[in-house]
C-alpha cells in the first residue's frame, strides 16, 4: 500500500503540469499603440523623426513553455509611423507567474513608403489579469534595408485576448 501511495505522490505534479500546458494552447488578439523613433537614408536624403502607430494582430501559442508565433499589422502617423509595417516573429516568455518577461525575434516589412525589410528584435513584459487576458508592454529596434537603409526604435503596450483551443 504504501508503495502505491508513492507512485501516486510521485507522478501527480507531473499529470498535473502536463495537464497545465494542455489548457493553455490559444490564439490570441493583439492590440495596442506605440511610438517610435526612425533614422532613414534614401538615396542622399536623411529622414529622421518620432511617430505614433496602432498594432493589430494575433498569435498563436507553440511548444509547451507557451511561446508565440505572432503576426502584426502597424500603421500611424509621424516619420517612424508612416506606411504600413508588417511584423512576423517568435516571441519567447520567461517566468510562470503573473509576471512574465519576454523575448522578440522577427522580420519586419515595411510597405508604402519605400519597401524596407529588415531583422528586429524586442522585449518586454507580460503580465496576465485573467486566464483570458493580459497587458504587456515592450522596447523593440528593427533595421530596414531596400530603398536605402533605416533603423527604428520603438515603445509599445497593449492588450492580449486569448481564446483557447483543443489540447493536443
Amino acid at each position: 500500500m504504501r508503495t502505491l501511495l508513492l507512485i501516486v505522490l510521485l507522478t501527480v505534479p507531473t499529470l498535473a503540469r502536463a495537464q497545465y500546458y494542455e489548457q493553455h494552447r490559444a490564439l490570441s488578439l493583439l492590440a495596442g499603440p506605440g511610438a517610435g523613433y526612425t533614422n532613414a537614408i534614401q538615396g542622399d536624403r536623411a529622414k529622421t523623426g518620432p511617430g505614433v502607430f496602432l498594432d493589430l494582430g494575433g498569435s498563436l501559442t507553440v511548444g509547451d513553455d507557451r511561446d508565440e508565433l505572432f503576426l502584426l499589422i502597424r500603421g500611424g502617423l509621424g516619420e517612424a509611423g508612416r506606411g504600413a509595417v508588417l511584423i512576423s516573429g517568435f516571441r519567447s516568455f520567461f517566468g510562470h507567474d503573473e509576471w512574465q518577461s519576454f523575448f522578440d525575434l522577427s522580420a519586419a516589412v515595411r510597405l508604402f513608403s519605400g519597401t524596407w525589410v529588415g531583422p528586429r528584435i524586442g522585449f518586454g513584459l507580460r503580465r496576465t489579469l485573467s486566464d483570458r487576458l493580459s497587458l504587456y508592454g515592450g522596447l523593440g529596434l528593427s533595421l530596414g534595408f531596400g530603398s536605402g537603409m533605416r533603423v527604428d526604435t520603438e515603445a509599445s503596450f497593449g492588450l492580449q485576448w486569448s481564446f483557447p483551443i483543443g489540447s493536443r
